[in-house]
């Protein structure tokens, strides 16, 4: 677990990092690249004074994005992943989804009769999943799908971090040529969208996991739907 935790916070890292890299290099307006970057260090000298702020503000704000993602509250990371602002957590619909699950729907309301007694209630749906997640969480299926959505969650709220600056600086260097935009707009886009669908996924995945494992899946199968015999 301590091996994980690092990996996690040595992902974050290593991706707040490159993402100030695509902003310094932006902000210069110069294209994406290995060879542009090393050209702006060479040119240091001749760049200056403007290369070193844009050094600045770009480090400034890698460094800023790391740390809040650490410190920004569950609550948030959900709201922000699933665009709700109540009952973020992806198990607040679990009950009654039109998504595939490892299971049978009327399996799962037969194990758990309060939640259509509830009128399927956010509130219910989610105290019953908690529930039992307690009882199952230490499992390896659950861990795993879990740190899986956590570094997910985590780094794409640090790609909408980033598309939202890089979006600042466009609207304040307006003269940048498109050409050069539609690069920055592709990377920056393109990331946030693919971790937004990758870290749904992945927390649908850890919610349904958890519900297999109450319904008496096989642990090393809770995710294909096999019941124990």
């Amino acid at each position: 677990m301590k091996f994980l935790a690092f990996f996690h916070i040595a992902l974050v890292i290593v991706f707040a990092a490159l993402n100030g890299v695509m902003l310094y290099l932006f902000m210069l307006q110069l294209p994406y690249g290995l060879d542009p970057f090393l050209f702006s260090l060479a040119s240091w000298d001749r760049m200056s004074p403007q290369i070193g702020y844009v050094a600045g503000i770009s480090g400034v704000l890698a460094v800023s994005g790391a740390v809040l993602v650490q410190w920004l509250p569950e609550v948030w990371k959900n709201r922000l992943l699933y665009a709700r602002w109540d009952f973020s957590h992806p198990s607040s619909d679990a009950f009654l989804t039109t998504r595939k699950q490892p299971f049978e729907s009327r399996d799962l309301l037969a194990k758990f009769p309060m939640i259509k007694d509830s009128g399927f209630s956010r509130r219910v749906q989610t105290e019953v999943w908690q529930d039992a997640y307690n009882a199952s969480r230490t499992k390896r299926v659950v861990l795993n799908t879990q740190i899986h959505w956590n570094m997910l969650r985590d780094v794409y709220v640090l790609s909408l971090y980033f598309l939202t600056f890089f979006l600042i600086g466009w609207l304040i260097n307006m003269g940048v040529p498109f050409q050069i935009v539609g690069i920055y707009m592709f990377l920056f886009g393109t990331q946030t969208l693919f971790l937004l669908f990758a870290a749904r996924r992945t927390g649908f995945r850890m919610v349904d996991n958890v519900l297999a494992l109450a319904l008496g899946f096989e642990e090393d199968n809770a995710s294909l739907g096999k019941k124990r015999k």
